[in-house]
């Protein structure tokens, strides 16, 4: 791990099997969710939303946790501890709303029911995924690196 290398902790694990997955389940939920409610094929991809959403959900538990721990170890006053800890918040608010669409879609998954809102608050979430991505990856890596 680069962070090993360097003497520095690592934010991000390299090759995170749980936080790509879960990321995966996420992005996947969401096409399920916004196909159902659009209409396409609604019984299957509402059930596939939602199972998606779910079992995200059931991966990111150990995901956030093991990145607040990490980000925890970062000195005080460093830029890498803030563009982590804003890329640790946009993960956890993408995976309450997460939470919040698998709540809403619970009742209609089953009859293909998408609900407006259960589609907005995944579609919410993956907007946060979006943001999380974009404070993280090349950025936290090159601060990792320090400079050349």
């Amino acid at each position: 791990m680069e962070g090993a290398r360097t003497g520095e902790p690592a934010v991000e694990p390299e090759g995170a099997p749980l936080e790509t997955a879960a990321v995966a389940l996420f992005t996947l939920g969401v096409a399920g969710t916004s196909a159902a409610w659009a209409g396409i094929a609604e019984v299957e991809t509402a059930a596939l939303g939602f199972l998606a959403l779910a079992t995200g959900l059931v991966l990111s538990v150990p995901t956030l946790a093991t990145g607040f721990l990490g980000y925890l170890t970062i000195p005080h006053g460093s830029e890498l501890r803030r563009h982590a800890g804003a890329r640790w918040l946009a993960l956890a608010a993408a995976a309450a709303l997460f939470f919040v669409a698998a709540a809403l879609l619970d009742d209609g998954y089953r009859s293909g029911n998408v609900s407006g809102p259960g589609a907005g608050a995944a579609a919410g979430g993956e907007l946060f995924l979006l943001l999380g991505a974009a404070l993280g990856g090349p950025r936290l890596r090159g601060l990792r690196r320090g400079p050349s």
